[in-house]
């Protein structure tokens, strides 16, 4: 289904920012990166096999892929995946204040007003951070793609040479998670995840299966997606400790900085922050309340690049390394991701793995299957088949 949304406004206004054109784009460009189109395509995108963890079992990835273009035919692509277990968004309602309400409030703006768009679009509504995101990864791309620079050297530069791939593997029986460990581990897999969030029993069980089907030099850590309680998660890890796991991910609901504050505080094991960590607020919570020694940061939680590249300084500053995740994206926003994290030295780890578990991709990652390797590309690095993109599509939207 296609539908056509026109708004004749002329956007925002021009405002200072770090992509601003006086720093990267000749004062003459300013008329061609005009915003004149935006286009949102509704993708379902197959997995390989299910993914179960703690809250839900997945079978496709519902995926809002967008589209910005610019007087001069250039295009930046973007893309949200929601959680409504995380951030309360829906696919349908994505689509909604994507097409409604964020995207007419770029049309006729300079697409390098980055920082602008954030202000406007904050004020404008609340949260929806996927929404926001989307947007925020395309306006990224087009920049970089009209500087003729790889996303990551606007962003810093490198920082990391390459970037290692973790495979994750879903809450299953223990004896299944070990053999597919094995395996990937024979494939060259560095580090192993595993989903739990069960009975303490059960998961203590899984770990101990996961690791001894694993070589000592192959990192092994642990997603919990709240599953636990602090009583709970505090069990779990006393009696994982033989087993060498690297960190605990969100053991606890994400409500609860307290109880998380109370895990990390009784434990010498590493604990990560995930679903509760939305912006450089909650950074400042889980600091001022020792509540992790790691955070994990989503470009569909923090609202985009932008935001995430904040929080990485505030995790910096205080000494809390970030790792870059993923609610299993495609390569678009799989690959804004993968700049980031290349270009901030707090990064140190990520979780990347969409394109590996998704069925039908709409680009190739460059790279292999347990690294991602970028190079001088501009933008994203990634030529987007948009033939390829309406094929899959469900429906198009366009706000021109």
């Amino acid at each position: 289904m296609d539908t056509s949304i026109s708004d004749s406004s002329a956007g925002y206004g021009k405002s200072d920012d770090y992509f601003g054109s006086d720093l990267f784009l000749d004062i003459n460009k300013a008329s061609i990166m005009r915003i004149n189109k935006i286009t949102v395509y509704g993708v379902r995108l197959p997995l390989k096999q299910p993914f179960k963890i703690a809250y839900d079992t997945y079978h496709d990835i519902a995926s809002l892929i967008v589209s910005i273009e610019t007087a001069s035919g250039q295009v930046g692509w973007g893309e949200a995946v929601v959680d409504q277990h995380v951030s309360g968004e829906t696919y349908l309602g994505a689509r909604e204040i994507i097409t409604r309400e964020l995207a007419p409030l770029l049309m006729g703006a300079d697409a390098s007003d980055i920082a602008q768009f954030h202000h406007v679009a904050n004020r404008k509504i609340r949260h929806n951070p996927s929404a926001k995101a989307a947007l925020d990864i395309a306006l990224h791309d087009l920049v970089a793609r009209e500087c003729g620079k790889p996303l990551y050297a606007l962003l810093g530069g490198r920082s990391h040479a390459r970037l290692e791939l973790p495979y994750v593997i879903s809450m299953l029986a223990p004896e299944e998670m070990a053999r597919q460990a094995k395996e990937a581990a024979r494939r060259g897999y560095q580090s192993i995840k595993i989903k739990l969030g069960d009975t303490p029993e059960h998961d203590v069980e899984r770990i101990a299966r996961v690791r001894e089907a694993l070589d000592r030099s192959i990192a092994l850590r642990v997603d919990a997606n709240q599953g636990w309680s602090a009583k709970q998660a505090l069990q779990v890890i006393r009696h994982a400790a033989p087993y060498q796991v690297d960190w605990f991910e969100q053991p606890v609901a994400m409500e609860n900085l307290a109880a998380m504050a109370r895990v990390t505080k009784s434990t010498d094991a590493m604990i990560m922050a995930d679903e509760p960590i939305h912006g450089v607020k909650e950074m400042l919570d889980v600091i001022q309340l020792n509540a992790a020694d790691m955070v994990n940061i989503k470009l569909m939680k923090s609202s985009g690049l932008r935001p995430a590249m904040a929080m990485a300084e505030v995790g910096m500053a205080a000494d809390i390394p970030c790792q870059i995740g993923s609610m299993v994206e495609s390569s678009i926003a799989t690959l804004a991701g993968a700049h980031l994290a290349l270009a901030h030295p707090n990064i140190i780890a990520n979780d990347l793995v969409g394109p590996a578990m998704i069925g039908e991709d709409v680009a190739q990652m460059p790279g292999d299957e347990t690294h991602i390797v970028l190079d001088d590309s501009p933008g994203l690095g990634v030529t987007i088949d948009r033939s390829r993109v309406r094929d899959l599509s469900e429906f198009v939207d366009t706000i021109d």
